[in-house]
Parts: structure tokens; C-alpha cells; sequence
């Protein structure tokens, strides 16, 4: 069967919710997709002959390559349950990215032609673009990298007529990308974003999904503050070395947060939700992972009684999260983001907790001026977020046939 072109995809990026830090000594933890930052792929047809192209312009990022040169390779990554990477499919790849220094463009690219030449054997377009656009900041912790690892698989195996709906598929094909970009990613990330809703992890066991009956406003700030996951999680260590009794004491804390928050979302337990929030909050500043810039999130959302904030990832700058409560002053919430962005140069992402996952939109389901529209969101590299949400945003007002 030819597929249609185009067509887009799109996923979610994540949050952690409770339990960052104490996954790493076999606590549980539980993260929830922000549905309304997603990436989304265009795929469309490319007027040069057997050349397929990536472009990303969020990175800056543009590069050709010969489709032929690439479909003569032999896929050695054969089917997605294979967790490891090839080493020999790795090297018969780098000669294709031999041209691209920088690392964050060289990362992109290797997913992508890891990807395309184990899923895409049997082309019926071998001219082809795939467009990446990103309403999520890239490397500040918010699965960045997983959504796109996502978008790319769900569109190969969507080429390959994989799809209806195989979303495991998408899932273990779109960990492989994870390991192109991270080496040993936890599976979290890229699970979230296939999935939606949240999930609920622990090390070594299968992830569960949960699916919360209210739906949960929080603002995401982004501090724009660098911080060194491995060092942090290095700190912790030491401190545990240092006072084992006490830091297992805080773990256990942390474990019984996770359980807790399990059952608040399954529920619907709003209030319990906002205090665990602010426990966890709590128990991962006494551990050292806060920092100043963080801390003023949190006492700006206190002084303005809108929520509860709280840290998500390896914290020592990058994200927070503020849930807002039940009948919130939209005037204070305003208030907060004008001073988090014009005073600290932060910035701030409204959007709301678990929703859909991966999605596909097709083409032949859109009127003409409706796709005129979405192809020129992709087509200019100057369009906003905003614009980008405004147009193909799930759920939005364009109500477009996103299929879920």
C-alpha cells in the first residue's frame, strides 16, 4: 500500500512527578506527559530524487543524504524487542555523518538514520523531508529528545504501513532512538510520550500506566539555569556515603510520596496531590538538589497563593512545576509568569498534566486551506510557539482528526 503524503506526527514531552533521585536507589517514581508541548513531523515529498532530508530548524539543523546509498545498507538492527544497538550498523553509519560536528546536530542525525534504515527497507517514496518542529525547549530535562525519537519512529513505521496503531511498536522502536542520542536511557521517557497520561516506575520492573480522572493545570518554568545531572546524582551519593541512615530515611520518604501520589491520581485527589507536591519538594531540597533560582519559583508561587511548585528532574537549576489549585486567580497566575519572565528572563509554559500521547495526522483528512495553513508552519522557520499550538495543537480550537 503507497501512503499518503503528507503526514504528521506528533508527541508529548514529560515531567517528573514525584521520586527523581530516589529512582536511583530502587524507589518508585511516577512521570506524566505535558501534552500541550509536543513535537511534530511533516513528512512530505522532497523534488530531488532518491534524497531523503532532515530538517530541524529549532537547532539549525539541515542535511541531505542519497536514499539509495542508505537502503543499500543491511538493516542489522532487525527487530525493535533488540535493545542494543549494532555496533557494526553504527560504524557502516559514519561515513553518512562524517560531515556534522556539531554533537546536538550529530545526535539528531544518528537517530534518524538509525531509525530509517531499520524501519524504512521497503520504500514506496524514496524522496522524502521530514520536517521537526519543537514547542518544547530542547535539554532542559522535559523529554525533549524522547518526543522526537517518538515522532521519527511513529512516522517510519506509519511509511512502512505499520500502523494502525501498533503503539508498542512505537514505543520499543523509539527507545532505540533514546540509546542513539543517551547511550542507556531508562525507557521512561520515550514510554511517556508514546503513552501519555502517566506512568509509574520502578527500576527493574515492568512501568504502569496511570490515568488521573481531573484534569491538572500547572505552569512548567524553565529557569534557563545549566546544571550537571551526573554531578548532582554524583552529591547524593556522597551524601548518602556520608549519613546512610539519615539519607535512606529521606529515600523512604520520597517512596511512600510516589505511592501516595499513585493513588491521588487514580482518584482524582486534587489536595493531596498539592501536598505531596510540596513534600517532595521538601525532602529533594534537603538532599541539595534545589537551587536559589528554583526557590524563587517556589516562594513566588506561595506569596501569590496560586499552587504548589516543586523541582522536576535532576534539579540544580532547569525545571519546575507549580500546580495551580482548584478555582486559581487567573490575574495572580498572570502575575507570576510577567515577573518569572521580565524580572528572572525565565520562561514559563501553561499546560496541564498527563493527555494524549503520540498521534497522527494524515493529510487526506484536511480540507485544502487547512493544510495550506499546517504546511506553513513547517515551511516558515520564523513561525512561534504560539503559532505552532494555535494550528496543530491536540485538542485545540482547529479541532483537527488527530488520531490518538
Amino acid at each position: 500500500m503507497t501512503i499518503s503524503l503528507p503526514f504528521i506526527t506528533s508527541a508529548p514531552g514529560k515531567v517528573i512527578l514525584f521520586g527523581e533521585h530516589s529512582a536511583v536507589y530502587n524507589k518508585p517514581a511516577i512521570a506524566a506527559s505535558v501534552s500541550s508541548l509536543r513535537t511534530y513531523l511533516l513528512i512530505s515529498e522532497l523534488n530531488e530524487p532518491n534524497t531523503i532530508e532532515l530538517d530541524f530548524p529549532d537547532i539549525e539543523f539541515s542535511h541531505k543524504w542519497n536514499t539509495n546509498e542508505l537502503l543499500n545498507l543491511k538493516p542489522l538492527h532487525s527487530h525493535s524487542n533488540d535493545e542494543q544497538l549494532s555496533e557494526l550498523q553504527k560504524d557502516q553509519l559514519e561515513p553518512f555523518l562524517s560531515e556534522i560536528s556539531n554533537k546536538l546536530h550529530g545526535h539528531a542525525a544518528f537517530c534518524f538514520l538509525y531509525l530509517f534504515v531499520n524501519i524504512c527497507q521497503d520504500l514506496h517514496h524514496t524522496a522524502l523531508k521530514f520536517t521537526l518542529r519543537s514547542t518544547l525547549p530542547i535539554g532542559a530535562g522535559l523529554g525533549s529528545s524522547a518526543s522526537i525519537s517518538v515522532a521519527l519512529a511513529m512516522a517510519m513505521l506509519e511509511l512502512q504501513d505499520v500502523i494502525p496503531r501498533d503503539k508498542d511498536q512505537i514505543n520499543k522502536w523509539s527507545y532505540i532512538g533514546e540509546k542513539c542520542i543517551h547511550g542507556n536511557p531508562s525507557g521512561i521517557d520515550n514510554s511517556v510520550a508514546t503513552h501519555g497520561g502517566a506512568i509509574f516506575f520502578k527500576k527493574g520492573e515492568e512501568f504502569k500506566q496511570l490515568r488521573s480522572k481531573n484534569k491538572i493545570d500547572l505552569i512548567l518554568t524553565d529557569t534557563r539555569i545549566p546544571r550537571s545531572t551526573k554531578a548532582l546524582v554524583a552529591n547524593v551519593k556522597a551524601l548518602y556515603d556520608k549519613e546512610p541512615k539519615l539519607i535512606e530515611s529521606i529515600l523512604e520518604s520520597m517512596e511512600t510520596v510516589s505511592l501516595r501520589g499513585a493513588d491521588a491520581l487514580i482518584n482524582g485527589d486534587n489536595e493531596t496531590l498539592h501536598t505531596l507536591v510540596r513534600i517532595n519538594h521538601g525532602l529533594l531540597t534537603s538532599l541539595g538538589v534545589s537551587h536559589p533560582g528554583l526557590e524563587k519559583i517556589k516562594i513566588l508561587s506561595d506569596e501569590l497563593g496560586i499552587g504548589e511548585t516543586k523541582l522536576t528532574g535532576a534539579g540544580g537549576g532547569g525545571c519546575a512545576f507549580t500546580i495551580l489549585k482548584a478555582g486559581y486567580n487567573t490575574e495572580q497566575v498572570r502575575l507570576f509568569k510577567q515577573t518569572l519572565e521580565k524580572e528572572l528572563n525565565y520562561k514559563t509554559f501553561e499546560t496541564d498534566l498527563g493527555g494524549i500521547g503520540c498521534s497522527l495526522l494524515k493529510s487526506n483528512s484536511l480540507d485544502k486551506g487547512m493544510l495550506e495553513k499546517i504546511l506553513s508552519v513547517f515551511q516558515n522557520k520564523k513561525t512561534t510557539s504560539q503559532e505552532i499550538d494555535e494550528i496543530l495543537l491536540p485538542n485545540s480550537e482547529t479541532k483537527l482528526p488527530w488520531i490518538c
